[in-house]
């Protein structure tokens, strides 16, 4: 799915939420993925708490999986939504959270 980073100003608004119901919708209904999975630096426990407020389930960690800004090596988490759980909850837990009819 790609990136997205959100400055200061729009974090916790909602911005995230939308956008992401946008490009989960269109995964799934749209182009018809199985499923979607995001990554993210293990220890970015925002960007973890945020996928998860999503509908996202934890699938596991990947050990020092890729490099960092400083030349180290970070563990990247893996978390997905698969078809059957958009279609059976996440999109209307996920609609509700956004106020989408």
């Amino acid at each position: 799915m790609g990136y997205t980073w959100y400055g200061k100003a729009f974090q916790g608004t909602g911005l995230n939420k939308h956008c992401k119901f946008l490009l989960l919708q269109f995964a799934f209904e749209k182009i018809g993925v199985e499923r979607v999975e995001f990554r993210a630096d293990n220890n970015n426990k925002r960007s973890i708490a945020a996928m998860q407020s999503i509908g996202c389930t934890v699938e596991g960690v990947l050990r020092s999986h890729a490099p960092t800004h400083d030349g180290k090596r970070r563990d990247s988490i893996i978390l997905s939504i698969l078809k059957d759980e958009w279609f059976g909850t996440v999109k209307e837990a996920l609609a509700a959270k956004i106020r989408v009819k």
